[in-house]
């Protein structure tokens, strides 16, 4: 049997000024052919889970491409690149090909394009027609179409935030397409939306409600004979109209009946997922107060790249740099220009700059940095040592450690949040080292960080993937929707 193999995923800030051109959407580094399976294999990625279940079912695969990237919207060029990769690989095997497992992500946006997973399918399907069947791993943060359960065969949602199952979920996926491939059964996916935005600050899957919703779709999984069940979180930067939670089921029979029970389970627990916010200065004042030995994290999550955001915002760093405690570290800024101006000098000589606030200035003004010594330059390429990015290759450009007073700051020039220690290591930094460390990300830095830092203190300065969704001006969403709008009923 050969399977057409593949992972292109975007999640799509839309409240972003700027759109994202496929140098800048690559930009970390993306997988194309025989890559896809030589890089990945042995991966926690969606590929590396693809893999293995093809190994054992002995499978060939036909491999395309393998990148996923949180960034603006796309420019349409980007996609159309992007289908290159894809496309004419799907057509030259055709009819070859026994099935597709094509991991998406289930919120992405491009010019033009509101349902960038629904358009994808949509390209497939002119290319293989109706029959052959097609599995889709997806993000937990997809806004996922009806339309979109109708072209795929199975839609497979991860269900761990930090994302650390998606070689499981991905495994599972391709185990269930091989299945259907030798007509042992025939399955179905049936959605469920709920009138429900979840902030991805409140989506941490080890915080109430999630373990409780997790072991109820576990049950009916086992009681109704189930293939698979999931919740999509969704993702409430991208306002377009299928953007809410949802539930997903897969089932040989009585999809939509399970789908619909496990919905009302998660809509009685909504009260659960409120967000509260605290400033820099507030998360700082708790830092100070906090007695444990070991590092604390500082994150900024209305900063996150992973939620789309430019990553060089100057809200937290501004309040590091005016508190200037001993033992503090920003890891990192996204900042090309202020990287390149660093690079043009040498480790020890210092330098002043103007660094961050480049991008919108919803985001902080930039800062005047003035006599910062250059402690370290690298190339920052490294590979991942979190566990739901295990041994994915990164680039983050021409990097930078520079000190200010007591604070040390990683300047890089590529877009992305801090998955793990890594950043901090390629410039020659030890965290162990520091007891005051910021960083930009959301929820998936605790992959890693979790088990390891003295104390985790969030903060939500403005930004655009920030915790309080009434700070948007939302268009397409369906209303009423909890927590926007009052008496909201489902």
């Amino acid at each position: 049997m050969k399977v057409l193999v593949g992972h292109f995923s975007h999640e799509a800030n839309t409240f972003a000024e700027e759109t994202v051109s496929f140098e800048q959407y690559t930009a970390k580094g993306a997988l194309f052919g025989e890559d896809v399976i030589t890089q990945s294999e042995g991966t926690s990625l969606y590929m590396g889970g693809i893999i293995k279940a093809c190994r054992e079912e002995n499978i060939d695969m036909i491999p395309t491409c393998a990148y996923s990237s949180a960034a603006p919207v796309l420019t349409r060029e980007c996609v159309d690149k992007m289908l290159e990769t894809i496309l004419p690989v799907c057509r030259a095997y055709k009819d070859e090909l026994d099935g597709i497992c094509m991991a998406l992500h289930g919120a992405g946006v491009a010019e033009g394009i509101d349902d960038l997973e629904l358009y994808v399918l949509k390209q497939l399907r002119s290319i293989v027609g109706d029959k052959l069947p097609i599995v889709v791993p997806m993000d937990l943060h997809g806004n996922v179409s009806e339309e979109t359960a109708k072209l795929a065969n199975g839609v497979f949602g991860i269900r761990n935030y930090p994302h650390t199952d998606k070689a499981d979920i991905s495994y599972i996926a391709m185990k269930t397409l091989a299945r259907v491939m030798r007509k042992e059964i025939e399955i179905e996916t049936k959605i469920v939306h709920l009138p429900l935005l979840i902030p991805i600050s409140t989506g941490l899957t080890a915080n109430a409600p999630f373990p409780e919703i997790n072991a109820y779709m576990d049950k009916q999984i086992a009681e109704r004979g189930l293939i698979y069940a999931s919740l999509f979180q969704g993702f409430p930067y991208a306002d377009v109209a299928c953007s809410s939670a949802s539930v997903c089921v897969v089932a040989e029979k009585g999809a939509r009946e399970a789908a619909e029970d496990i919905a009302h389970f998660v809509w009685e627990r909504r009260a659960q997922l409120r967000a509260n916010s605290l400033s820099p200065a507030e998360a700082f004042d708790l830092a100070e107060k906090e007695t444990k030995e070991g590092y604390i994290i500082i994150n900024d999550m209305s900063d996150n790249p992973g939620g789309g955001c430019p990553g060089d915002g100057t809200h937290l760093l501004r309040e590091m740099l005016k508190r200037n405690l001993p033992g503090s570290i920003f890891g990192f800024i996204c900042d090309a220009v202020a990287a390149e101006e660093i690079w043009k000098h040498r480790p020890g000589e210092k330098i002043d700059l103007t660094l961050g606030g480049r991008h919108e200035k919803i985001f902080g003004e930039p800062l005047e940095i003035k006599s910062a010594e250059i402690i370290s330059l690298c190339d920052g390429n490294f590979r991942h040592n979190s566990p739901n990015t295990f041994g994915l290759p990164s680039k983050l450009g021409k990097t930078a450690r520079i000190r200010c007073g007591n604070v040390d700051i990683i300047v890089a020039s590529v877009r992305a949040q801090t998955f793990d220690d890594r950043p901090f290591m390629i410039t020659g930094a030890d965290i162990r080292d520091y007891r005051y460390v910021c960083l930009k990300s959301t929820q998936h830095f605790r992959g890693f960080f979790g088990d390891k830092a003295a104390a985790i203190i969030p903060c939500d300065p403005p930004g655009l993937s920030t915790s309080n969704l009434a700070s948007f001006t939302y268009h397409k969403i369906p209303r009423p929707v909890y927590p926007l709008d009052e008496n909201v009923e489902f």
